[in-house]
């Protein structure tokens, strides 16, 4: 497959679901500032969102430009990647709408799991079929389900700090992206 063409049809999926993330924004119920900050927890799931989307489309850019050979799995690895992505503005709504709930929180946190278990996949897959390029720590994807999966734990017992960790793991995506290397090919 085509490497341009493959980058830019997920860019441009990503870019569809950036809009329509600020689309769920709740509307103020009146004209005044005050009405506009009673739904500040909205904004900030918003914000935590919207990092998580950019961060991992940092982390997809990162590992493409090293990559030389994508195949038809890797085609549908990120397909189902970018479907899970595409769940985000879903979630968020939900979280938005009930942010002192576990189950929005618990959804919200398991649709990343997935995204990120699809991630791993066409990593996996990518790097596979590019055995020049290696990643410079194979440690993060797991350390974002483990944080995921203690995010859910906490969530069932205090949903707020669910969102905060979620929140978290997305500030160290932010400050630690996924750095590949070319390698040289043994003889």
């Amino acid at each position: 497959m085509n490497k341009g063409r493959f980058e830019a049809y997920t860019d441009a999926i990503i870019a569809i679901v950036v809009t329509l993330l600020v689309l769920e924004i709740p509307r103020p119920e009146g004209y005044t500032f005050t009405a506009l900050l009673s739904d500040w927890r909205s904004y900030i799931v918003y914000l935590i969102t919207f990092l998580q989307i950019m961060a991992i489309w940092y982390n997809h850019h990162n590992l493409l430009k090293y990559v030389k050979t994508i195949n038809h799995s890797a085609y549908w690895a990120n397909a189902v990647w970018l479907l899970l992505l595409s769940t985000s503005p879903f979630a968020m709504a939900w979280l938005m709408a009930y942010p002192n709930h576990w189950q929005p929180i618990v959804l919200f946190a398991g649709l990343w799991a997935f995204w990120t278990l699809s991630y791993s996949w066409l990593e996996a897959l990518l790097l596979r079929d590019n055995p020049n390029v290696r990643p410079k720590s194979k440690a993060k994807n797991l350390f974002s389900l483990f944080m995921l999966a203690i995010t859910i734990v906490v969530a069932l017992i205090v949903p707020v700090w669910g969102v905060a960790i979620i929140g978290l793991l997305t500030l160290w995506l932010i400050l630690s992206p996924f750095e590949f290397e070319l390698v040289e090919e043994e003889k």
